[in-house]
């Protein structure tokens, strides 16, 4: 029994466990309602770090405010606000899915056109749980700590354990219970671990004598001569947030492109750089007391950890190059339950991701000791610390994802953060006794800014490059890379997937063909995806369609289509931009489709990787509900069928549905198709020329029409689905999940 524990030491033992726990339900958390508010956000990169700075800055108020607030409270009283915060974020994590879902996307989502709107909905959303998940450190570091002497290291081993439940939390959320049993039963999930760590905590602050269970009066305290060192630590702490955050962003573009951007990198990424950054805290904390100065060895974990940071790219650029590492990460599929493709995966992160996180794990315990110098201010002092880390981290996101990889790319935005830690590096050479091995980050890093490679010179190589021609393109919503095989012909990558090539291969001109053909009078066209621009430079094929509104949601995609005609390529995507008829639009489809009043005659998805990240937005039932009442009367919605299970999500909203492989064609009204009349319209000559001008193969187009088979799914009625593809569980986004 909880009566049984007598030592501080088995009592500090069950709180770290609690706060361990604590720290696993928050990183379910962020990636599910990262997700579900991306509904009512959008999908870019944006409405992504919109969501992102939002969350943290709801955890620099809560930490701030529990800050200020810890030192009132005696150990035993802090201990309780902490369970009760536990108790306020497992209530809310209940009511999270009905209000993200329900209300956030279903209600709000008209006042979803503006930016600033976006992230004031998404604030006031994530305050409630994010205030209090802020609160914990500080009210639990209260509640541990009893003496200054020894607080740095009790503070830095409830961080790391915290973080340590958080990396595990973002592995088992991304990688089993999201991809198992859904979102909303992973939240639930989050919600319980947070209620037994509210009962471990209630029982704990009643069935223990904490010592100084009354908080002692405060008198008037005269002004704190180390005030002005919280505050320069404060603002270092700030720089380390900022440099680490910013370089995971760099990792997650990294990353990304060799795993080919699918539904587990992210959490992939997240947990090993989480895991790295606490057992650095773990170590740290251990360490502590051999520290003797705390600032040079601060500024020496910054440049070490920039250092190995880019090492870690360097070392993938080098490899690729030597044939160390596979140069064709972008042509095969990695991320398998294979034990070499998983060998090959742990290599990379444990190289590029693991050292530097776990060197930049050793800056809060060291921060601690530097600040740590009162009792009475122990929790006003976290908290401040926390905040700077908070409001850094935040920073790094904001102005790496959105500003950085847009002005300069991965490239260029790595070589400003090794300036950062080079800056770091430098500093502590200054002010004591240098060893020699100490000028070996800053040597590195100085190499770093004159020789690592540019921006299209790294992402040839991870793309496999040598000689060959390319046109590369990126800014902040993604990666776009054009292998030409010839001054006319080649093959797009898009994050890292092999998407299409130039000629427009014949699966994405049929794709775009189909439901204008079938159709017959299609003035309004929607295509959402455009990979090389086949798919809807077919399907505004018909002389009587009057618009096609083409969203594309990686903008270099477009900037490289764009840069491939400047450049004397004429493969029909000239006509992308310079016919009227054509209108393109850089967006998440599923978002601007809910925001367009338009209805359409035909609307169509470009085959869209099941695999592939956020993949599950284009392929869930309510995104077939939300095409369906956006279709004019009669109109038709036509998509890849990818796999069984899309075909019966599918089939469960459409009443009439045929298939003509690989397509589907949905619709509220009986579907017209007429084989003989498809290859009529074929021959005209109006038509002809339109394909002939790009080169398309009109006998091997003709033969898809002639020789598919033709199946007649649904005759009038929806067929309800076992388990269908839904927003709350994406099931064929997360491949590795099934059976």
């Amino acid at each position: 029994m909880i009566s049984g524990l007598q030592s501080d030491r088995v009592r500090q033992s069950a709180l770290f466990g609690l706060f361990f726990l604590s720290g696993a339900a928050a990183l379910i958390y962020q990636t599910a309602w990262h997700r579900l508010l991306g509904l009512f956000a959008g999908a870019d990169t944006i409405a992504a770090a919109l969501v992102v700075g939002a969350f943290l800055l709801g955890l620099g108020i809560g930490s701030l405010a529990a800050g200020l607030y810890a030192d009132r409270l005696s150990r035993r009283t802090s201990l309780i606000a902490f369970a009760l915060c536990e108790v306020g974020i497992a209530v809310f994590a209940v009511l999270s899915p009905w209000l993200y879902y329900d209300v956030i996307y279903l209600k709000f989502l008209p006042l979803a056109s503006s930016r600033g709107v976006i992230f004031a909905v998404v604030f006031a959303g994530l305050l409630w749980p994010t205030f209090l998940m802020g609160c914990s450190l500080p009210f639990l570091s209260k509640a541990v700590v009893s003496q200054i002497a020894g607080s740095a290291k009790l503070i830095g081993w409830l961080y790391g354990l915290n973080t340590l439940g958080a990396g595990i939390g973002a592995f088992t959320g991304g990688w089993y219970l999201i991809g198992t049993f859904g979102f909303d039963k992973a939240i639930y999930v989050g919600a319980a671990l947070n209620l037994v760590v509210a009962a471990g905590g209630l029982l704990l602050a009643r069935g223990l004598d904490m010592a100084d269970a009354t908080p002692r009066p405060k008198a008037v305290a005269p002004p704190d001569s180390t005030d002005g060192v919280v505050w320069r630590w404060s603002l270092l702490v700030f720089i380390s947030g900022f440099l680490i955050v910013a370089l995971q962003i760099v990792w997650y573009r990294l990353i990304g492109v060799l795993l080919q951007s699918n539904g587990y990198s992210f959490s992939l990424v997240l947990a090993v750089f989480l895991l790295g950054d606490a057992a650095g805290l773990l170590v740290g904390a251990r360490m502590i007391d051999r520290i003797a100065d705390p600032r040079r060895f601060f500024f020496l974990m910054q440049g070490v950890a920039t250092t190995l940071a880019l090492c870690g790219a360097w070392f993938v650029y080098l490899a690729i190059g030597a044939d160390i590492l596979p140069s064709t990460f972008v042509d095969r599929d990695i991320v398998t339950d294979e034990a070499a493709d998983i060998a090959l995966i742990a290599l990379l992160l444990a190289v590029v991701v693991l050292p530097a996180s776990f060197i930049m794990g050793f800056s809060f315990p060291v921060v601690q000791k530097a600040v740590q110098r009162d009792i009475d201010r122990l929790g006003s002092r976290v908290g401040l610390v926390q905040l700077a880390n908070i409001v850094g981290n935040s920073m790094g996101s904001l102005v790496a994802g959105l500003l950085l990889l847009d002005l300069v790319g991965t490239a260029g935005t790595l070589k400003l953060l090794v300036a950062i830690g080079l800056a770091f590096a430098v500093l502590q050479l200054f002010g004591a006794r240098s060893t020699r091995w100490a000028y070996v980050p800053a040597a590195l890093l100085t190499a770093g800014l004159v020789l690592f490679p540019g921006g299209e010179s790294f992402w040839r190589r991870l793309h496999g490059l040598t000689v060959e021609k390319a046109i590369v393109a990126e800014d902040k919503t993604g990666l776009s890379l054009l292998k030409l095989d010839d001054a006319q012909s080649g093959k797009l990558y898009i994050q890292g997937h092999s998407q299409s090539r130039l000629p427009f291969d014949t699966v994405h001109t049929f794709l775009g063909a189909i439901g204008p053909l079938v159709h017959g009078a299609p003035k309004r066209v929607l295509v959402i995806g455009s990979g090389t621009g086949g798919t809807p430079y077919a399907a505004g094929l018909h002389p009587g369609t009057e618009r096609v509104r083409v969203i594309e949601i990686v903008a270099p995609v477009i900037a490289t289509l764009r840069d491939y005609v400047g450049q004397g390529g004429k493969s029909g995507v000239e006509s992308l931009f310079a016919n009227p008829k054509f209108e393109v639009v850089i967006a998440d489809g599923r978002h601007a489709l809910a925001l367009d009043t338009t209805r359409y005659d035909v609307i169509e998805a470009d085959a869209i990787l099941p695999k592939s990240a956020l993949s599950g937005l284009l392929n869930s039932q309510e995104f077939f509900r939300q095409v369906r009442a956006k279709l004019a009367p009669g109109g038709l919605y036509v998509q890849w069928a990818p796999t069984q299970r899309s075909i019966e999500t599918f089939r469960s909203v459409f009443p009439y549905v045929t298939m003509v492989h690989p397509a589907l064609i949905g619709s509220d009204r009986p579907i017209p198709y007429d084989r003989a009349k498809i290859l009529e319209l074929l021959q005209r000559p109006d038509i002809d020329l339109h394909l002939a001008v790009a080169r398309v193969d009109r006998g091997d187009l003709r033969k898809w029409f002639e020789e598919k088979k033709i199946e007649v799914l649904n005759k009038g009625k929806a067929v309800p689905a076992a388990s269908p593809n839904t927003d709350f569980f994406p099931r064929d986004e997360y491949y590795l999940n099934r059976p």
